[in-house]
């Protein structure tokens, strides 16, 4: 992920800024004219879709469709008959491109409908699970995991359903990720989930490497060994042994050798030695099997440690200090970037910046390279951190001292968020905002930043900036959608529409501006799918202002 998206992604977490002081109009009144400013919103939307591919196009009609649900199903229901329609015409000649992109809209497609209107979604289930000699087992992997993952969203409201796609799924992949399906349909209908947890054993059974579905059904058959705390939404014993039997049976058949010990090794650290107790437990006549195999596996890969002994005592490092100890006594690179990085994040956990920062500014070049771009975005998100618990603490000297010793091009970074992180009720004598927002303004108009950097400080900047010099929130929008066509023209291959990296960052920001100012600046975005996405996510939150007045009136009466 591009770091300028992750400052972007972080503050969606955030609270948005409420709506503009003044009087407002009455509730009725109100709700209307966010009506009105939605439906301009989707004309211009519909606008963008005619310039899109038919595939694209599908996808923008139905997010439009999911938009609108609550307020105007009729027309929701034609978008999506629509966009359905386009996926359902398979073209005389079509090519592996071309079919393995009808296959990829319907899936999101799929995604968009099933939770809303099961009646709609059932020819898009239609077209996912048809099989024909044409089909590639990529696509079967793919369009499995669509269905298990729309079974999943459905648990809640119909089990059953989701029952069936699941099966469905599993016949016709089977799909990588059926321990999140089987654990949420536990919790609902124990029955159903053993019944489907013996088919995904069907399934493993006849699959020549089953190590995906093995290591899914590790995860249901014990949550507690593999991440979840409920033992209640464990699988029964008699399906347990069914299961560890099945690992032993794939460890027989795939002895580890040179040849094999990587992908052997990298199953048996991930779902078979984690459960080495349970072996001893249920299997024990299978346990030394599995012993052996994992220590091949410890003397192939360092980074095995497995619990050879159920009661042993040893425990992981889990302070700073031996976290650091761990780091300098690895040999592997990876691991050693782990280590120190769980080092600082601990140290910042703690609030004790100073030394998570120290981390991070003494770590190899070999281990920033291997963090990449989240090296980069933990320096500037700490520093800001750090400012801010040195600002709380009326230690203005130190907040500025860790703001500036952030490397220079990510200055703006930091201080953009420092300002967004401020308090509102601060001292104005010692009110660092105005100082910061004008340095980050000029650093950002310097050239020694990325524009894929950039653009997304500016958009986080521009929530501070309507807040304290709402008077500049136009040029300022107007720079960022500048930078953003500079860093896509640099990047052509983005597809913005497909990432959710404005959602209620920019949005809440936009409704607070003038609405021709906002709009002009949108219209700028020079590619469409990027100018569509802004324009889902500005309909979203305007969606939402219209029924908050809904709410309030009918509250108020």
């Amino acid at each position: 992920m591009r770091f300028g998206l992750s400052c972007l992604l972080i503050l969606a977490l955030q609270p948005v800024i409420a709506g503009q002081s003044g009087f407002a109009p009455q509730k009725n009144e109100e709700a209307e004219l966010w009506r009105v400013r939605s439906q301009g919103i989707t004309d211009d939307l519909l606008k963008d879709a005619s310039q899109l591919s038919s595939m694209r196009r599908a996808v923008l009609v139905a997010r439009l469709g999911q938009r609108w649900w609550d307020d105007d199903q009729a027309r929701a229901r034609t978008w999506f008959r629509n966009a359905i329609e386009v996926v359902e015409q398979v073209p005389n000649k079509e090519n592996a491109a071309d079919r393995q992109e009808r296959f990829a809209t319907t899936r999101l497609l799929l995604k968009l409908v099933a939770p809303l209107d099961q009646k709609l979604a059932a020819p898009l289930v239609k077209i996912l699970n048809g099989v024909d000699e044409q089909s590639t087992a990529r696509e079967r992997s793919d369009n499995a995991e669509a269905l298990i993952n729309t079974a999943t969203a459905l648990v809640d409201t119909d089990e059953y359903r989701a029952a069936e796609l699941g099966a469905m799924a599993i016949r016709l992949g089977p799909p990588n990720d059926i321990a999140s399906l089987l654990l949420a349909l536990r919790q609902h209908n124990p029955k159903l989930a053993d019944s489907l947890f013996i088919q995904a054993l069907s399934a493993a059974k006849q699959n020549p490497f089953p190590v995906q579905i093995l290591n899914s059904l590790s995860y249901a058959a014990f949550p507690g060994q593999r991440g979840s705390d409920d033992v209640k939404l464990a699988a029964p014993d008699y399906l347990r042994v069914q299961l560890l039997q099945l690992e032993v049976a794939f460890l027989n058949a795939n002895p580890i050798s040179p040849e094999t010990e990587g992908s052997m090794c990298w199953s048996v650290s991930g779902f078979i030695a984690p459960v080495l107790g349970e072996f001893e437990r249920l299997a024990p006549q299978q346990a030394e099997v599995v012993r052996q195999a994992i220590i091949k596996c410890q003397f192939v890969n360092p980074s095995v440690q497995p619990q050879l002994e159920s009661s042993s005592t040893s425990q992981p490092p889990n302070t700073v200090d031996a976290l650091l100890e761990a780091s300098r006594d690895a040999t592997d690179d990876h691991l050693r970037t782990i280590n120190v990085y769980r080092a600082a994040d601990l140290a910042k956990q703690n609030k004790n910046y100073e030394l998570a920062l120290k981390i991070l500014d003494g770590m190899s070049k070999e281990g920033r390279d291997l963090m990449g771009e989240a090296w980069t975005w933990y320096r500037a998100d700490w520093a800001a951190d750090a400012a801010l618990d040195h600002y709380q603490h009326s230690r203005l000297l130190e907040m500025n001292l860790v703001l500036n010793s952030v490397p220079p091009n990510l200055q703006p970074v930091a201080k953009t968020l420092f300002v967004d992180r401020l308090p509102d009720n601060r001292d104005p004598e010692t009110d660092p905002a105005i100082q910061f927002l004008n340095d980050t303004k000029a650093e950002l108009r310097r050239g020694n930043i990325r524009e894929s950097d950039r653009y997304g400080c500016y958009f986080v900047l521009l929530r501070s900036i309507i807040k304290y010099q709402p008077t500049e929130a136009g040029e300022i929008l107007k720079a960022a959608i500048a930078s953003l066509n500079r860093a896509e023209q640099a990047d052509k291959d983005r597809k913005t529409l497909s990432t959710p990296e404005f959602s209620k960052v920019l949005p809440a920001s936009l409704l607070e501006m003038d609405e021709y100012a906002a709009k002009e600046g949108i219209a700028m975005v020079a590619a469409v799918e990027t100018r569509a996405r802004l324009r889902l996510e500005l309909l979203e939150a305007s969606l939402q202002r219209m029924k908050a007045a809904q709410s309030s009136r009918v509250a108020k009466n």
